[in-house]
């Protein structure tokens, strides 16, 4: 890919127009029966023939980041809660990237270490994951092809309906009536094909769960299915999103004991 394009200089003004429409840290409500809502919560969703495996816990989609080799954007993301410059937090940073599964990096590192998060993570967050998500466009031709086989018109969001952690609605959205629509469908589909084996079983009832969708509101900041939005819009039009470097080189972000210039 052109560098220009890879790594192209901040939108001018015209173009930051493209994201006017796309606030980063407002709820929402998404009505499912007005706009055309691409939800993702599992790597096995499927919806019209295409994996929704859009979600930063999924794998298969490795991408270089600063100088290393990131094998998701989970990992890539939590670094960033521990990029402070001090010995610890490099050794933090390190078992989050020697550990394959990023489910563990979450669950397990990340939890064993929440006294050593920067304190100031709340202002830097949403900026840090728009630009490690920015990367990872850029940096993997399958998650960027991935990304353009959603519809333009789509609005992506990471559905948290059963997630009950303190960040299920900063970066995802709600819909229980959804979710209810789909369990129902579910427990026909299992009914109706007993005989099936469990791997052809599990794909049919992605395949027709993910043919549900105009049911509900989906209720949210649902910061990463913007997130994606931005980078989707970027992609198409050859310019990059509009990532605030300016705060993200006042903050003083360290990888692995080196503090990250954003001039790459």
């Amino acid at each position: 890919m052109d560098k220009n394009f890879m790594y192209g200089n901040c939108p001018t003004s015209t173009q930051t127009l493209l994201f006017n429409e796309i606030i980063l840290g407002r709820t929402e409500v998404y009505d499912t029966t007005k706009h055309n809502c691409w939800a993702f919560c599992k790597s096995t969703d499927i919806r019209n023939g295409i994996t929704l495996s859009l979600g930063n816990l999924c794998g298969g989609y490795p991408f270089p980041f600063c100088g290393h080799i990131f094998r998701s954007s989970e990992c890539a993301y939590l670094c960033g809660e521990f990029s402070l410059d001090a010995p610890l937090n490099k050794v933090i940073q390190q078992n989050l990237m020697d550990e394959p599964n990023a489910f563990v990096q979450k669950k397990v590192i990340k939890k064993a270490n929440m006294e050593h998060v920067r304190q100031d993570w709340a202002e830097i967050r949403l900026q840090w994951m728009l630009y490690v998500v920015w990367c990872k466009c850029i940096g993997n031709l399958e998650f960027r092809e991935l990304l353009l086989s959603v519809p333009s018109d789509a609005v992506i969001i990471e559905d948290s309906t059963n997630n009950h952690g303190a960040t299920a609605t900063l970066w995802g959205a709600k819909n229980k009536e959804l979710k209810r629509c789909r369990w129902e469908k579910k427990k026909e589909v299992c009914a109706q094909h007993q005989g099936l084996k469990k791997n052809a079983l599990k794909l049919l009832v992605s395949e027709e769960c993910g043919k549900i969708n105009n049911v509900g509101c989906f209720i949210g900041e649902n910061n990463l299915g913007k997130i994606l939005k931005m980078c989707q819009i970027a992609l198409i039009h050859h310019v990059s999103p509009p990532i605030d470097y300016a705060l993200l080189k006042e903050k003083k972000i360290y990888l692995l004991g080196k503090v990250l210039t954003f001039n790459e």
